[in-house]
C-alpha cells in the first residue's frame, strides 16, 4: 500500500515540477520579447508553483521513509537507493518516477540558469543605459539666454521643443 501512495506521491511532485518548466519556458520566451506585464504574472504562477512543489516536499520524504524502512532499508536513504531496491522486487514503476524526477528537475535547473543569465545580462545593460544618459544628461547642452546653445553640466535638463 506504501509502495502505491509513494508511486501517486512522485506523479504529484512529477506533475509540479512540469508545471514549473512550462513557467519557465514561458518566462524565458517573455523575457526574450521584453514582455514586463507577462513576465510579472508569470512569477505570481512560479511562485504558487513552487509552493505546490515545497508543500509536497515533506509528505514525500516521509512517505520515502516510511517504505525504506518496510523493506529494510534505513529511514534515510536517498530515493534512487530506494527505488533500485524496490526494482529488483519487481516495482519498475518506481524505478520510472525517480528517472523522470531527475530528467525533469535537471531541465527545471537549466532552464532557470538560463533565465537568471538573461535577466543579469539585461540588468546589466540596462544600468549601462541609465549611466550613460546620466553622464549625458549632467553634461547636456542648455539653451542660453542669448538664443544660442552653451556647453554647461546642468543638474537638470528641460526639455525644449526646438531641441
Amino acid at each position: 500500500m506504501h509502495i502505491k501512495n509513494l508511486g501517486q506521491a512522485l506523479s504529484l511532485q512529477l506533475q509540479a515540477l512540469k508545471e514549473l518548466l512550462e513557467l519557465l519556458e514561458q518566462e524565458t520566451d517573455e523575457m526574450t520579447a521584453l514582455n514586463i506585464e507577462a513576465m510579472a504574472e508569470i512569477n505570481a504562477k512560479k511562485e504558487a508553483a513552487s509552493a505546490r512543489i515545497q508543500e509536497h516536499t515533506a509528505p514525500l520524504r516521509q512517505l520515502i521513509s516510511e517504505v525504506a524502512a518496510g523493506v529494510g532499508l534505513s529511514v534515510e536513504c536517498p530515493l534512487g537507493e530506494l527505488a533500485a531496491s524496490l526494482a529488483k522486487q519487481g516495482h519498475k514503476e518506481i524505478v520510472t518516477l525517480h528517472e523522470q524526477l531527475n530528467r525533469v528537475a535537471k531541465q527545471v535547473r537549466e532552464v532557470a540558469a538560463t533565465n537568471h543569465d538573461i535577466a543579469e545580462r539585461f540588468a546589466a545593460t540596462l544600468n549601462q543605459s541609465l549611466n550613460f544618459l546620466t553622464k549625458v544628461l549632467s553634461e547636456s547642452n542648455a539653451y542660453g539666454a542669448s538664443g544660442s546653445y552653451q556647453q554647461r553640466p546642468a543638474g537638470a535638463v528641460m526639455i525644449n521643443m526646438e531641441a
